[in-house]
């Protein structure tokens, strides 16, 4: 029997019965081991939900300690990211400061070499200027020189 019928039949025993000289008596008897199985299965109900509270108590403890690693994870998790996100952008500084200076020794080398081959191409036509006038100057004598013919 459940503690609510239980109660329920010692309330009706309590309250139907009538005084006086005619009346029913309390069974108290009857009374007195309703309130014993009330109390047998009070005990028990107490013990299940002190049982379910402990249990109740230690999931929570248990969620609390989850929740807080979770929660430890997911800043480390966090903090990793910002500091691999750090690393990046200073990479690609670095990156960009070595590309910049590959630019600049590339742009270097262009005008070195380009110095450098105006000064080729300068002492070419001096020399091949000087070769003209030499040769300018030959054929004007091949043209004035004549031939004499010697006697035998």
């Amino acid at each position: 029997m459940d503690i609510m019928n239980l109660l329920n039949e010692l309330e009706a025993e309590l309250s139907d019965k009538k005084g006086g000289l005619f009346g029913k008596k309390i069974d108290l008897d009857k009374c007195y081991n309703l309130v014993v199985k009330i109390k047998t299965n009070l005990t028990a109900t107490l013990r299940e939900s002190e049982y379910i509270m402990e249990n109740k108590r230690k999931i929570l403890e248990n969620a609390d300690v989850v929740a807080k690693n979770t929660i430890r994870e997911a800043e480390e998790r966090a903090e990793h990211m910002i500091d691999k996100s750090d690393i990046m952008r200073m990479a690609e500084l670095e990156a960009q400061k070595l590309i910049d200076n590959a630019y600049a020794q590339c742009d270097a080398l262009v005008h070195h070499t380009k110095d450098h081959l105006d000064g080729t191409f300068k002492d070419t036509e001096q020399f091949l200027l000087s070769t003209l006038t030499m040769i300018r100057n030959n054929r004007e004598e091949l043209r004035g020189a004549t031939i004499i013919k010697k006697n035998p």
